[in-house]
């Protein structure tokens, strides 16, 4: 563990330089200096193009970030003499540089191409949830179309200023702003969690957390509004709480891995955990829980449970039917990978062949990790994977729950040459990477888009607990 001692001349300068770079933040949120930067700026001096509604969101977004950075920077600074640099303050750091140089030229490109080209998943939800809709225009369980559908009935303004149409939804600037409101509510409890799950001192804890809340995974549920951060939530409260002796913390924790069952199905493979630890009793009270979040919120749709449930399942159906596997549809799904690798070989015919050989191969190693590994982030790791993986249709977001893993091998306190290198590895998934730099560069990580550190990240557990078995049966 190394230690920064932070003399105090060098305080000074970086607290007026945090000083400097908070107030330019906080000065450009405000309309009057959006419009001399609109004005004098970007017209006169870069001559782009675009209303000043449009570029005062990018200003907004790119204000709000160097505010919240500056901030936390200038709280850390005043508060800390030195800071112990243990491997969650420096991945933490990481994640923080990475964004605040990568981020605005992302986010600056993301915008030129237009945001209606992007798809929220919180437009397509406050669209399907209107007041001639109950469900069964999107694939969402039926509990997350209760919830879009509360907050669509709850926000003001939004049936009077047009956003049930999906592209007003994905344009217009309040409806911006209540995606970020629905972020900030989605994602709290996540960072909440993830101060509590990690250890170290409060600063460390805060950095992370922090540090999690800007990674790139998180980022991209933000851009998509999806509800997986929410579900992910109720998995880390499950894994924070079902060992409790407390009952009642006990119950707690099947409550929210049923909660994340009716968010996300595909959490479901978490309470392996229970039958693990051969808490039949517990598992079966969670599953109970878990069929009555999902099935209880079509009751609450106008045209009743049958038709409400029966729409679900038919636009599931329709919409699993008519997927296309190719390499955008499935971004990091097994399905993707396999897909690679037959046209990579020029073989895309033994697709249907080799699938269901690599599945049950993942599955074999999933399996291996659980029952036999020794150390739990192995353990959670392959859970953790089978939700991302395993289901069809896997895009980016999905790889926030790595998270679960990451946090369990930052904790372990003896660390070895593998455990470090799947630090980096995850580090790789989880910090900005901007790659719009050459048509090398953009091959590069259009192809591998995580699936690599991920599999490799996989591979270096399965021989880490190999090799563990080895040494210890020559013992």
């Amino acid at each position: 563990m190394l230690q920064i001692e932070i003399n105090p001349k060098k305080k000074n300068i970086l607290l007026i330089a945090g000083a400097f770079v908070f107030a330019c933040s906080v000065l450009l949120m405000t309309l009057f200096v959006q419009k001399l930067a609109y004005d004098i700026v970007l017209v006169k001096i870069g001559h782009v193009n675009g209303q000043f509604e449009y570029w005062r969101e990018i200003m907004l977004n790119f204000s709000f970030t160097f505010t919240v950075l500056s901030g936390l920077f200038l709280l850390v600074i005043s508060k800390v003499q030195k800071l112990e640099l243990k491997s969650s303050t420096v991945f933490a750091l990481a994640v923080f540089l990475s964004f605040a140089l990568v981020q605005p030229l992302f986010m600056f490109d993301r915008w030129q191409t237009g945001l209606a080209d992007g798809v929220y998943d919180f437009g397509d939800m406050f669209k399907a949830s209107a007041a001639s809709i109950n469900m069964g225009e999107d694939i969402c369980p039926p509990s997350s179309m209760l919830i879009y559908q509360i907050m669509r009935n709850t926000f003001p303004g939004i049936g009077q200023d047009g956003l049930g149409d999906y592209q007003t939804m994905t344009t217009s600037l309040k409806a911006g702003y209540y995606i970020q409101l629905y972020f900030l509510f989605s994602v709290a409890p996540l960072v909440i969690l993830s101060y509590f799950a990690i250890s170290g001192t409060k600063i460390q804890k805060a950095l992370f957390a922090l540090a999690i809340l800007l990674s790139r995974p998180i980022m991209i549920g933000f851009e998509r509004g999806n509800s997986i951060m929410s579900a992910l939530a109720f998995v880390m409260l499950f894994l924070l709480c079902y060992k409790s002796k407390d009952p009642l913390i006990h119950e707690i924790a099947l409550i929210g891995l049923a909660c994340a069952f009716a968010l996300k199905i595909y959490t479901a493979v978490f309470g392996v955990l229970l039958l693990k630890e051969k808490d039949i009793k517990s598992a079966v009270r969670c599953a109970v829980y878990a069929l009555f979040m999902f099935f209880f919120p079509a009751f609450c749709h106008r045209t009743g449970f049958i038709a409400s449930f029966k729409l679900y399942i038919e636009a599931l159906s329709g919409y699993m039917a008519n997927l296309d596997f190719g390499l955008e549809a499935a971004q990091l799904s097994l399905k993707r990978i396999v897909t690679l690798l037959t046209l990579a070989l020029n073989i895309p015919d033994a697709l249907n062949i080799l699938y269901p050989i690599f599945m049950v191969l993942l599955v074999a190693v999933f399996v291996y990790l659980v029952l036999f590994s020794k150390k739990e982030w192995h353990i959670l790791l392959a859970l953790s994977l089978a939700t991302i993986m395993i289901p069809s249709l896997s895009w980016p977001y999905t790889a926030s729950f790595l998270l679960i893993p990451l946090i369990s091998l930052l904790n372990e306190k003896q660390k070895n040459k593998a455990d470090y290198i799947s630090i980096l590895l995850l580090l790789w998934i989880f910090l900005f990477i901007y790659y719009d730099i050459s048509a090398i560069t953009r091959a590069i990580f259009k192809l591998n888009n995580w699936w690599i550190p991920m599999c490799l990240t996989l591979f270096v557990a399965l021989f880490d607990t190999i090799f563990t078995h080895i040494k210890g049966a020559n013992r």
